[in-house]
């Protein structure tokens, strides 16, 4: 990516557009394949049983920061279960192209574009996994395409959140938020763009995955994990401070930015799961469960806990996440998994927390 230009988030195109031309260059991302959209260029894997091209379809979206790798430890497990599973990187993150504003809209976009150009027939329904921010975009494009998506699943997303618990409310919703944003947007990235070289000559080691430390019970298990995350970032330094900026300008990761889409998404017809960690600290239950429970306890829609998990699920819980999303999307009829269902079904007033 270039050096940051007068509009920071309108980076320059031909810089940013193609990740396919940036082979060459040693990468901590991982690098699948590439296709040509629109928009700028898309870093994805598409993994599945090879004698089953035409296996059910999930495509997972990842959260803020995320990747392509976010789901390698979960997808295998979903594989086993007969799915083709479709990762990516969302724009502006891991080896996909960083164009313009990074918004809803795009990101929408991005998901049904990149369908179509892997010649998914726009008669054939997918199975939509979105995580954290991810479910968010999932969200939007349920609603706007509901004859696409079978069923869905939402895995700790985001757009539940209240501003009022948010860090750093003075800074997100009094400037970056703000029409004054796009200057204080410039700004950022262009001292990250300085910065760069000393910032990584600093956060080596130890002190990085320190600095990256995942939401999980037992974070000394993954310090690798929260190595690869630092240097990821640290890898273009200036351009994942822009992307995650420009992403918290422009994403409606609030409640009261989003709760009308969720409404919406309650008064559809798609089948909707939610799965959480009930240790989750990043985008903790307990703010969300109000809104959850009141907009989806009427469809008598169900919101799995997994015990004394954090927001690292897919990394923590690989395996009993993929379980329950090949359960969800197969629609398993086995009586252990109706009853799992029906323990953990969403109830208007609850007389104690299942939590």
């Amino acid at each position: 990516m270039a050096g940051p230009t007068a509009s920071a988030e309108h980076p320059q195109q031909k810089a940013n557009s193609n990740c396919c031309a940036r082979a060459s260059k040693p990468s901590p991302f991982l690098r699948g394949q590439c296709v040509h959209l629109p928009k700028g260029d898309v870093n994805y894997q598409l993994l599945g049983p090879h004698d089953a091209p035409h296996a059910p379809l999930v495509v997972c979206l990842h959260g803020l920061n995320g990747s392509v790798s976010s789901f390698s430890r979960f997808s295998p497990t979903l594989v086993q279960a007969g799915f083709r599973v479709l990762a990516f990187d969302l724009y502006g993150f891991g080896l996909s192209a960083s164009p313009g504003r990074l918004d809803i809209e795009v990101y929408v976009q991005q998901v049904a574009k990149l369908l179509e150009g892997l010649k998914v027939p726009s008669t054939e329904k997918i199975f939509l996994l979105g995580f954290s921010m991810g479910g968010v975009i999932a969200v939007e494009f349920t609603n706007r395409f509901p004859e696409r998506v079978e069923r869905l699943l939402l895995v700790a997303p985001g757009g539940l959140l209240q501003r009022s618990k948010t860090p750093c409310k003075p800074l997100l919703f009094g400037c970056l938020r703000t029409r004054l944003g796009g200057c204080f947007l410039s700004l950022a990235t262009l001292l990250a763009c300085c910065c760069s070289c000393c910032v990584k000559r600093s956060m080596k080691g130890e002190k990085l995955a320190n600095r990256f430390e995942l939401d999980v019970r037992e974070p000394v298990k993954f310090k690798d994990v929260s190595l690869e995350n630092g240097e990821r970032f640290l890898w273009n330094f200036h351009r994942s401070v822009n992307s995650y900026l420009r992403v918290l300008r422009r994403m409606p990761l609030w409640c009261e930015d989003f709760q009308d889409s969720y409404a919406t998404l309650a008064k559809g017809r798609t089948p909707v799961l939610f799965l959480w960690g009930d240790s989750d600290c990043t985008v903790p239950y307990s703010e969300a469960e109000h809104e959850v429970r009141k907009l989806f306890a009427p469809r008598g829609v169900s919101c799995c806990m997994l015990p004394e998990s954090g927001h690292g699920l897919l990394l923590e819980d690989a395996v009993q996440v993929g379980h329950y999303a090949a359960a969800w999307f197969s629609d398993l009829q086995d009586p252990t998994w109706k009853n799992c269902l029906d323990h953990w079904k969403l109830q208007a007033n609850p007389v104690a927390s299942q939590v």
